[in-house]
């Protein structure tokens, strides 16, 4: 049975996956070692929340700590700074999305993997969402491809997410590389160029909240992402990822978090929602591979090629022309 730490809880995400593992924990199939977190303040919360079986009080010590795996939910910003030394002490890293915020730095967590013989997956949780699944098998019954649009909304997260020295960026660095992973994913193909368009303020942030890409993929295909911090903060969900992917011979859609109900009972009229859990559906993967081996279904080389395409649309957009993606290095 292995032993998973977690790092950081700076991204709500940390919260999904705690749950994932004590589930799986309760089932005597995982241990959830200790938990760690360079806030302190935080990291108090999430003792007195959990209260796990070690509160590990530096990096240092878990790399000295014979678990088996980690779970890195830190700013962007602070992905490479707690993986790489994870990974050199061999353990297994499940790092957030996206993978950093520089290509050097994503790379050199892909190639720190690589030469310790440990397993780096990205949390790129739509992977594991059964409608998603549904379209990758079903993609070949549309035919030749001829255009796909997606968009990926949700509710600003405030906090670290809108200062650039942890995010890296705005709604571009958090939402775009979920649907171009998916694209990527779905069509086997690189994206090879994009126009990006920033919109008018939503908020008075110092990132952006809204952008429109306008993208190609290396068979011609294009591709539009639309991303957003649009949704108010009472919205009843967090926000969509939705995509049309048309073909000569027909069209899928999806649209992954429409599954939800509005109930009338004596709390009042409330929106609920249902449907796999992706999060539980990931953790239970990424168990797997460190158990039994093989590759992970979304790699680090997953999370550059996103990310990839996250930095070329903002060079776009600082410099007003169609990039190529290859101009990255």
């Amino acid at each position: 049975m292995i032993r998973v730490a977690l790092v950081s809880f700076a991204h709500m995400h940390a919260w999904s996956y705690a749950r994932a593992l004590r589930e799986m924990e309760r089932e005597g199939r995982v241990i959830m070692a200790g938990v760690y977190d360079d806030d302190g303040e935080r990291l108090s919360k999430v003792v007195e929340a959990l209260k796990p079986r070690k509160v590990y009080r530096s990096l240092e010590e878990i790399v000295n700590d014979p678990v088996d795996a980690a779970v890195v939910t830190s700013e962007n910003a602070k992905h490479a700074s707690m993986a790489l030394p994870l990974l050199g002490s061999g353990k297994h890293v499940l790092v957030e999305k996206p993978i950093t915020t520089t290509l050097r730095d994503g790379n050199a967590m892909v190639e720190e993997a690589r030469r310790a013989g440990v397993k780096l997956q990205v949390a790129f949780t739509m992977r594991y969402h059964d409608a998603v699944l549904e379209v990758k098998n079903r993609l070949k019954e549309v035919g030749e491809l001829r255009a796909i649009t997606c968009t990926n909304h949700g509710r600003c997260p405030f906090s670290w997410f809108v200062e650039p020295s942890l995010s890296g960026g705005g709604a571009i660095m958090d939402h775009v590389v979920h649907v171009a992973d998916l694209t990527r994913w779905f069509t086997g193909e690189e994206f090879s160029e994009v126009n990006c368009f920033v919109g008018k303020g939503i908020y008075d942030l110092k990132v952006e909240d809204n952008a429109l890409l306008l993208a190609k993929l290396q068979d011609g295909t294009p591709v539009s992402i639309d991303c957003s911090w649009s949704r108010p903060r009472n919205w009843p969900q967090w926000g969509d990822v939705f995509m049309r992917i048309v073909g000569s011979k027909g069209v899928i859609t999806l649209n992954a978090f429409n599954q939800n109900i509005w109930l009338a009972d004596e709390k009042g009229f409330r929106f609920s929602s249902f449907g796999p859990d992706s999060d539980r559906n990931m953790i239970e993967d990424f168990v797997r591979v460190v158990e039994e081996g093989g590759e992970p279904r979304a790699r680090g080389e997953d999370g550059v090629q996103a990310l990839r395409l996250v930095l070329a649309a903002y060079r776009s957009w600082r410099e007003g022309r169609v990039v190529k993606t290859d101009e990255l290095s």
